[in-house]
């Protein structure tokens, strides 16, 4: 999401006064592998999650309750924990829907996981 991120960081610098409080966390999976193809990056403080996704969650939670001041974020220990069990229950529930992995879309996700949280 080079584009993207780039558009973020664009309104971050030169946008009002209302997008210079913004803030974000930056992922890859190698430590200096985004100078390859977006060298205009350099300076932002990127976070390498060496393709482990509870490296990546544990981060991610600690930057949240940093940015949020919400002593109420739960730790990354226990949210990777609970992501690895709706990964889990995850075919169960697209079994009962009658949907293969491979034709969800964003909207069938998105009510997969609110069945899975108000479960």
């Amino acid at each position: 999401m080079p584009l993207e991120l780039g558009v973020f960081l664009g309104a971050k610098k030169y946008g009002g006064a209302k997008h210079r409080n913004k803030s974000c966390i930056i992922f890859d999976r190698e430590q200096y592998r985004f100078q390859r193809y977006m060298s205009d990056i350099a300076g932002q403080d990127i976070h390498s999650h060496q393709g482990d996704i509870d490296r990546l969650i544990v981060e991610l939670a600690t930057w949240l309750r940093a940015q949020s001041g919400d002593a109420h974020v739960p730790g990354g220990v226990a949210i990777s924990a609970e992501f690895a069990v709706f990964n889990q229950t995850l075919p169960a529930i697209y079994a009962a829907r009658q949907l293969d992995a491979a034709e969800v879309t964003f909207g069938d996700f998105s009510a997969v996981v609110v069945q899975y949280l108000t479960a």
